[in-house]
C-alpha cells in the first residue's frame, strides 16, 4: 500500500507546527510586536534545509517585515535547538523564513474584482 504522504511532507507539517508555538511562546523579543504566521514550510528532500513562509498581521504604519525577518533569522540558531527538544529527528534542518505576500496579492486581486463587477452592473 501506498504512502499518501511523504516522510518529508510530514515533517514539514510537524516543523509548522512546532516553529509556530516556538515563535509565539519561546521568542519573547519585544521588538515582535504583530502576529506571525507560518503559512507554509518547505523542506530539502535530504532533510538539510527548510524554507519557512511567514505572513503578519499588521497593526501599525511602522511596520518593517525585512526587520522581523531579520530577527527571526537570527534567531533561527535557537528555534533549531528548540525544535531538537521537541522532534525526535536525526537531522533537524537548517531554518531560513522567508516573507509570503500572497495574501495580499490576494486581496488586491479581489478589491480589483470587486471593483470590476460593481462597474459593470
Amino acid at each position: 500500500m501506498e504512502k499518501s504522504f511523504s516522510r518529508s511532507s510530514r515533517i514539514a507539517h510537524e516543523l509548522q507546527k512546532n516553529i509556530a508555538i516556538i515563535i509565539q511562546f519561546f521568542l519573547k523579543d519585544p521588538r515582535f510586536k504583530t502576529i506571525i504566521t507560518i503559512s507554509e514550510v518547505v523542506v530539502s528532500k535530504d532533510l538539510s534545509y527548510a524554507q519557512v513562509f511567514i505572513s503578519f498581521l499588521k497593526k501599525n504604519n511602522n511596520f518593517n517585515s525585512k526587520k522581523i525577518l531579520i530577527l527571526l533569522n537570527k534567531a533561527s540558531g535557537y528555534i533549531r535547538k528548540l525544535l531538537c527538544q521537541k522532534l525526535r529527528l536525526r537531522i533537524i534542518p537548517n531554518i531560513v523564513f522567508y516573507y509570503d505576500d500572497s495574501f495580499e496579492k490576494g486581496n488586491k486581486i479581489s478589491l480589483l474584482l470587486s471593483k470590476l463587477t460593481k462597474n459593470i452592473h
